[in-house]
């Protein structure tokens, strides 16, 4: 450590000349000073409880989110400002939400929208938010959100609060962690979020791995301080962070994982900047090591994907996420400035997707600045990246006085929120942008000048009332079906208009269905239900199909909107039904493969849409396959001996799919035909000794037939087992005492083949066969064995089954 120089000795009696210090002159707290953190402690359980709701995306949690900032500006407004430009990105980024509730006039109309309204007859509202409604519910979360970080940023702390604020933070964070852990391993899913892939109190497991990742970051820095300063009480951290750790590990979360580490080597860098390095170096280091070496060790499949994915540069811009988020920068450059409106991102996407369309309906860009680019244009953009200058700006001093280490621990979690809001969407969760929030306050300074509230404290709480006005409302409407909140007036609506279908009062089912189009004017599945109504009251065709249309068109990328339009169709016309079937199979489904067997197995029970699909598959050489190889008996032969007439090659498929027609037609007959086909193009067919011994087999000659699988299946070989050969009768009856054995029933089928005891050697793999799952080889040597008996039929269909099994 550096010492301060002393001035040189003299022996004047003068007065020393000393340059002054620039450190800032303040007294030291007491020692003991009471802790001061009421106000963050029961905003950190007000966080854990919105999490328990899901975080955000049920109306309760949503009304709550609106009732927590609500209430703390209630009770408390802000008495001091955050600072001119802080405030200019705040209010500017709000601002700029409220493009969505202007006149659409103002801007220009993209071309997707003219279409909808002059070609398809949809009735879009006059402002630039397709959904004004739920663009409003979409500002209100955005002004609580706000709310929340003025309100967090008046309540009082000191030193001692803020390590009190992260010991309960360790508690609160270990706990969540061993519930994701525990129903993890026990695979169980959390009420609201059973779709997602691993245990996660929200519908996406990345935003749980989110707040399980910085709580686990926070809580090793709060430990490590800990250890710095040598207070046994702040190693309950390390408890909580290795259990955020595990849970990441189990819940297989690349991200979270990549987090956590990155978020320990944020710390460490910020800490060696202010910090003696030695100490680091002799216990952070190895600490971070043995917690590396623990994830390394403990679970494969985590290891595994965040490894591959470290491991392959190249690949990081090819997947899903990046091909969303390309078609997003389309969406965006379509409305630069102002965006499409808060609130809409999943209506409008579909018109501008294009490399990432898929069979899977996108909610979100993957990204909170792609979303926020999206809905409120570049202007929105602007004013984020100047609200995210001005705090860091701010906290360029954050890392002075006493209480400097944990606002530096605070500011890494704000760091890493930021960088995983680049590749996934937890900012517009409130259940982690609240939590966010919470540290974003600590980790600004101590105020120096004199607090200047931006508003009167009653203009705050004239906004805390209305936000908790309003979430109270969205509360009582998910308890009471209360149609208070848009997705509450949805399902009312849907459920409606499904129980009037259901006693045929089909007028106030269709009313209903309006309320819902009324309500989302771009959603498909309002047009596709009240087409439904429709075709069941009897409306006309024409009007009927309009609506079919415009569902169509609101969501032009999946294809089992149009297979359900076609089954709707069928019981009233058969030729509309198979046109849209045929723009369903040109759209994107998981299995087209599926989807082609689900159309002919119902078009198998009716003859004219069977015709419709017959000719419908002429246009396509992968559905004329799939046709055929359906068909059976008389229709198959019909329709093979057009294609032979069109092309006796068969040319227009390709190599597998001609081989498994020529295994239809074998199966089917015609052996003369088909022979004459295999020695003219046998060499264009994968298998074709396969396709002799069928037809052979047709033909009546088993033996030939056999002899061609003997010669193309390779034999398998028989584990060799050791035995007594001079107890051979003992074992075999053994065997047959508890025939469950299988290393005794190989031992004995290997030792009655190689003494070629046929018929002892059929018993026991007879007997082998009766066990479940027996191994392939048995299937095998059976019809070997049935060969060499000269059972040549049953040696036939034994090869069949083990060709069978092999496929």
């Amino acid at each position: 450590m550096r010492r301060r120089s002393s001035p040189p000795a003299t022996s004047s009696f003068a007065a020393v000349s000393v340059s002054p210090s620039k450190a800032p002159v303040s007294l030291p707290a007491p020692k003991g000073a009471p802790a001061i953190c009421k106000g963050f402690i029961l905003g950190l359980l007000g966080v854990c409880v919105l999490i328990l709701l899901g975080g955000g995306h049920h109306v309760h949690a949503l009304g709550f989110a609106l009732v927590l900032p609500g209430v703390a500006l209630l009770l408390r407004p802000p008495t001091r400002s955050l600072g001119k430009w802080l405030d200019v990105g705040l209010f500017g980024l709000l601002g700029s939400l409220l493009f969505a509730f202007l006149p659409m006039f103002y801007w220009k109309t993209p071309a997707w929208r003219t279409t909808a309204v002059d070609v398809f007859g949809f009735e879009l509202p006059w402002s630039l938010s397709v959904q004004p409604w739920i663009s409003f519910e979409a500002f209100l979360l955005a002004v609580a959100g706000f709310s929340w970080l003025y309100a967090a940023s008046s309540w009082k702390v000191n030193y001692s609060g803020r390590k009190w604020i992260y010991f309960w933070l360790s508690c609160l964070i270990a706990v969540f962690a061993v519930v994701v852990l525990v129903g993890n391993l026990l695979g169980v899913r959390y009420p609201g979020a059973e779709s997602a892939t691993a245990f996660s109190f929200f519908p996406n497991r990345n935003q749980t791995s989110d707040f399980i990742a910085i709580g686990g970051v926070l809580t090793f820095s709060y430990a490590m301080e800990g250890l710095r300063g040598r207070r046994l009480i702040q190693l309950v951290g390390f408890v909580g962070s290795f259990l955020c750790l595990a849970a990441l590990i189990y819940g297989v979360s690349r991200a979270g994982v990549l987090l956590y580490f990155g978020g320990i080597g944020l710390w460490f860098v910020f800490s060696l900047r202010r910090s003696v390095m030695s100490l680091f170096l002799k216990v952070g280091v190895p600490v971070v090591l043995l917690v590396f070496s623990v994830f390394i060790t403990s679970h494969e499949p985590a290891v595994e994907r965040a490894t591959k994915y470290l491991s392959s540069p190249s690949e990081w811009g090819q997947g899903n996420r990046m091909l969303i988020m390309h078609d997003a920068v389309d969406m965006i450059q379509a409305a630069p400035l102002t965006g499409h409106g808060v609130g809409n991102f999943e209506e409008v996407f579909p018109q501008y997707r294009d490399v990432s369309r898929n069979y899977q309906r996108a909610v979100h860009p993957e990204s909170d600045l792609f979303w926020l680019g999206a809905e409120g244009g570049l202007i929105a953009v602007f004013f984020l990246g100047l609200l995210i200058v001005s705090y860091f700006r701010k906290c360029r001093t954050s890392r002075s006085g006493r209480s400097g280490a944990f606002r530096m621990i605070a500011l890494t979690g704000v760091v890493l929120f930021l960088v995983h809001g680049l590749f996934d969407v937890s900012g517009h969760r409130p259940g982690t942008a609240y939590f966010a929030i919470l540290f974003a306050t600590l980790a600004l300074p101590r105020a120096t000048s004199a607090p200047r509230a931006t508003f009167k404290p009653v203009v705050w709480r004239s906004v805390g009332g209305v936000l908790l006005l309003f979430g109270g409302l969205w509360i009582l409407g998910g308890l009471f079906g209360l149609p208070t909140h848009s997705s509450v007036a949805l399902d009312i609506q849907e459920q409606r208009a499904t129980e009037s279908s259901a006693v045929a009062d089909l007028d106030r089912a269709e009313g209903a269905m309006d309320k819902v189009i009324a309500l989302q004017p771009l959603s498909w599945r309002g047009y596709f239900q009240r087409a439904q109504i429709g075709l069941s009251r009897g409306d006309l065709r024409s009007e009927v199909a309009q609506d079919f249309r415009r569902a169509r068109f609101a969501e032009p990328n999946i294809g089992m909107i149009a297979y359900e339009e076609g089954l709707a169709w069928l019981p009233y016309d058969v030729n509309r039904t198979v046109s849209a079937w045929r723009e369903a199979l040109i759209r994107y489904v998981d299995s087209k493969e599926d989807l082609y067997r689900r159309m002919l197995e119902k078009a198998s029970k009716n003859d004219a849409l069977m015709e419709g699909m017959i000719e419908m598959s002429q246009v396509d050489a992968t559905d004329r396959a799939r046709l055929l190889l359906f068909l059976s008996g008389s229709a198959f032969k019909r329709e093979i001996e057009k294609e032979l007439r069109a092309e006796a090659s068969l040319a227009r498929f390709t190599r597998e799919d001609r081989t498994a027609i020529l295994r239809r037609w074998a199966d089917v007959g015609e052996s003369d035909q088909l022979e004459a086909y295999l020695e003219e193009y046998g060499d264009t067919l994968d298998s074709t000794w396969l396709l002799y011994a069928m037809l052979r087999q047709h033909q009546a000659r088993y033996k030939e037939a056999v002899d061609l699988m003997r010669k193309g299946l390779p034999a398998p070989q028989i584990p060799e087992v050791k035995i007594d050969l001079s107890r051979i009768d003992r074992l075999k009856r053994g065997f047959f005492a508890a025939s469950s054995d299988l290393s005794k029933g190989t031992a004995l089928m290997r030792y009655y083949i190689e003494n070629e005891e046929y018929s002892e050697a059929l018993l026991i793999v007879n007997q082998i066969l009766k066990q479940s799952n027996p191994p392939r080889y048995v299937y095998y040597w059976r019809a070997e064995i049935l060969y060499k008996l000269q059972h040549y039929s049953e040696s036939w269909y034994a090869f069949e089954d083990y060709w069978k099994q092999t496929q």
